[in-house]
């Protein structure tokens, strides 16, 4: 797989205090400015607009600040997730939740964007961990290049997409042909958690082919915000007493209240 790396360059600069919090560290490369922000016992990323790449509770980072990040870990209650692939590295917060709760889960996170690697490492204190690595590479170059390979043990049992630019989602995430090569990587029984910007309508073209390449779709909607699309290759048995009880497992086992988004799902 070939690299994707993008020459970064660091831009000097005294402590800025802007509305997001206060800059610590600002550098550039051919897709953008990369922004390292403090506020309060938070660090974020943004790549210079307003949105929130990723938020890190400094002393805690395994805890998951954004909402709809933890909407997505209920991907795990569909697959047993033994082999992980991020595709969107952001600070880090997912693979840090991941390393910590799950320390031996095989985990490949795939990133483009070689100065946001650096700065995970650097700012974010991503995890050294001897289950993880972390490929510079183009996400829809990396899932496509698997698809057409037999070898089982290159397929995953759970793949989070969560690829997003400066001012909102990656187009390649809405593809037909992103989600058709993401879906010949998963494992039998694996799942595709999307993180969608704006939900497509039910009756999109978009959601007609998810439809016909996963058995199961399921939606946690969080109205004008971040909308978290699940698609299983096996049948969920959804709100069904054993899935209930697994749903409340997990959510003590990672400290955080996911049983709250698993009760909101519902099913396409």
């Amino acid at each position: 797989m070939k690299s994707n790396q993008h020459n970064a360059r660091d831009t000097p600069h005294t402590l800025k205090v802007t509305s997001m919090g206060t800059e610590l560290h600002r550098t550039e490369d051919e897709l953008g400015t990369i922004l390292v922000i403090q506020r309060d016992n938070k660090r974020l990323l943004s790549f210079d607009s307003m949105l929130e790449q990723s938020c890190v509770l400094i002393k805690k980072p395994y805890y998951l600040m954004h909402k709809y990040t933890q909407a997505m870990l209920l991907g795990l209650l569909f697959s047993k997730a033994e082999r992980v692939a991020l595709l969107g590295l952001g600070g880090g917060g997912l693979v840090h939740c991941l390393t910590h709760f799950f320390p031996q889960t095989l985990i490949q996170v795939v990133e483009i964007r070689k100065a946001v690697i650096d700065i995970a490492y650097t700012w974010f204190n991503l995890p050294k961990h001897e289950n993880l690595t972390v490929i510079n590479a183009d996400a829809y170059a990396y899932v496509a290049a698997i698809a057409p390979k037999s070898n089982d043990t290159l397929l995953s049992d759970l793949i989070f997409s969560d690829l997003y630019e400066a001012n909102g989602m990656s187009a390649c995430q809405a593809q037909q042909d992103f989600i058709a090569s993401c879906c010949q990587a998963l494992s039998q029984s694996g799942c595709l958690v999307l993180n969608f910007h704006q939900l497509p309508s039910p009756d999109s073209t978009l959601i007609k082919v998810i439809k016909q390449l996963f058995k199961e779709v399921l939606v946690y909607d969080a109205g004008n915000k971040n909308s978290i699309i699940f698609c299983c290759k096996n049948t969920v048995n959804l709100h069904q007493p054993k899935l209930d009880a697994q749903a409340k497992t997990l959510s003590k086992q990672v400290e955080m209240d996911l049983v709250y988004y698993y009760r909101e799902l519902e099913r396409w």
